[in-house]
C-alpha cells in the first residue's frame, strides 16, 4: 500500500507541474520577419545569435530585403508577420491596411548628410539662419548648384528641409536624381556640388576627404525607422507580436547599458554577414552611435497622443507632407494618410 501510495503521489505531482510549466517551456513558435542590411536589424541579428528568441517563446525566420519597399509589397507573398523599414514604404502600405506601425526601431537622422567637397564655397558660411545653427550655405552660395540625390528618398527630404531652412525650394537648384551609390561615385568622380548619402555610404564620403554641409538633424527634421506588423497576423496573434517587441527592447536596453567598443565586434560580424561589407571598428562604432534608440518608456512617449498628435504622428506627418508635395502621394489616399491610423501603441502597452 505504501509503495502505490508514494507512486500514485509522485504522479499527481508530475501532473501538477505539467499544469504549472510555463508556456515559454513549449516549443518556440516560428515567425517569419523581414528586414534591410542596416542598423535596426542587428537588435534581431542579436538575439537570434544568443537564443533571446526563443526564450521570449518565438523561432524567428530573418527574411532578407533589399528596399523598404520591396518588404512592404512582400507582405502577401511572403507572410511575414514583423518587419522593420522606413516611413515612407510603411506610411505606403499603411494606406491599404495591411500593416501596423507598432514601434521605433530608431531614429536615422544623424546618419542623413549632405556633403560638399572641401574647398566648397557653403563651407564659408554658417547658422545663416539661427533657428539651425549648424548647417552651412546660404541663398547665394546654394542657388543654382547640382545637387546629386536619390529621389523619394530619407536623403531627398532632408535636401528639401536644408533647402528650407535657407529660404530656397527644389526649383532653385539643379537636382540630379540618381541611386546613392552612383551619386556618391558620379561626386567622386566631379559631378555636382551637392550630394546627398545616408549610411554607410556617408562613411566613405568621410574617408574620400568630403565635407557634411547638413545632417538630417541640423535641419530640424527627425527620420524614424520603424517596426511594423502584419495587421492580420497581430490581430489574430497579439500575445506573438508583444513577444517580439518584448524581444526587441530587451537588445534595446542592452545596447545602451553596454560600451559601444564591447558592441563593435558584434556589429562588424552582423555587417558583413547581412550586407558582405566589411566596417571598420571605427566605421562601425560611429554607425552605433548615429542612430538613437528608444527604451519602452521612451516608445510610449513617442506614441503618446493624450494632447492630440503624438510626437511620432508630427514626425510622420512632416514626412507624408513632403511626399505629398512631390506627387508620390495620390490625392484620395491623402485623408487616410493624415490620420495616422495605422500608428498603434496597443502592443507596448501590453508590455507595461
Amino acid at each position: 500500500m505504501g509503495f502505490k501510495r508514494s507512486f500514485v503521489g509522485i504522479c499527481l505531482v508530475l501532473l501538477a507541474l505539467a499544469w504549472s510549466t510555463p508556456a515559454r517551456s513549449a516549443s518556440p513558435i516560428p515567425m517569419k520577419t523581414a528586414w534591410l542590411g542596416e542598423h535596426e536589424t542587428f537588435a534581431v541579428w542579436y538575439a537570434k545569435q544568443k537564443g533571446w528568441d526563443k526564450e521570449a517563446g518565438l523561432d524567428l525566420t530573418m527574411l532578407r530585403f533589399d528596399s523598404g519597399k520591396a518588404i512592404v509589397e512582400g507582405v502577401l507573398a511572403y507572410d511575414w508577420a514583423i518587419a522593420g523599414c522606413g516611413a515612407v514604404p510603411a506610411l505606403t502600405a499603411a494606406l491599404s491596411e495591411r500593416l501596423d506601425i507598432i514601434a521605433v526601431a530608431n531614429d536615422e537622422s544623424a546618419a542623413n548628410a549632405l556633403y560638399v567637397r572641401a574647398d566648397s564655397p557653403l563651407l564659408s558660411i554658417k547658422g545663416t539662419n539661427p533657428a539651425y545653427p549648424d548647417i552651412y550655405g546660404d541663398q547665394a552660395t546654394v542657388k543654382g548648384k547640382e545637387i546629386l540625390c536619390p529621389k523619394g528618398t530619407s536623403a531627398h527630404y532632408m535636401m528639401a528641409a536644408w533647402l528650407k531652412s535657407l529660404g530656397l525650394e527644389e526649383k532653385d537648384v539643379r537636382v540630379k536624381y540618381m541611386s546613392p551609390v552612383q551619386a556618391l561615385g558620379a561626386f567622386a568622380g566631379g559631378l555636382g556640388d551637392v550630394v546627398a548619402l545616408w549610411a554607410p555610404l556617408t562613411y566613405d564620403a568621410d574617408a574620400k576627404g568630403f565635407k557634411p554641409a547638413a545632417l538630417s538633424s541640423n535641419c530640424g527634421v527627425s527620420q524614424p525607422v520603424l517596426i511594423v506588423a502584419n495587421h492580420e497576423y497581430a490581430i489574430q496573434y497579439p500575445e506573438r507580436v508583444e513577444a517580439f517587441l518584448k524581444m526587441y527592447l530587451r537588445v534595446i536596453t542592452f545596447m545602451r547599458e553596454t560600451p559601444v567598443e564591447t558592441l563593435v565586434p558584434d556589429y562588424v560580424r552582423f555587417y558583413e554577414e547581412w550586407t558582405g561589407r566589411k566596417l571598420t571598428s571605427e566605421i562601425a562604432a560611429k554607425d552605433l552611435a548615429n542612430h538613437a534608440v528608444f527604451n519602452l518608456e521612451e516608445q510610449l512617449a513617442l506614441f503618446d497622443d493624450a494632447q492630440g498628435k503624438s510626437k511620432l504622428q508630427n514626425w510622420l506627418t512632416d514626412i507624408a507632407a513632403f511626399y505629398e508635395s512631390i506627387g508620390m502621394v495620390r490625392k484620395e489616399d491623402r485623408q487616410r494618410l493624415r490620420r495616422m491610423n495605422a500608428v498603434t501603441d496597443d502592443y507596448l502597452k501590453a508590455l507595461r
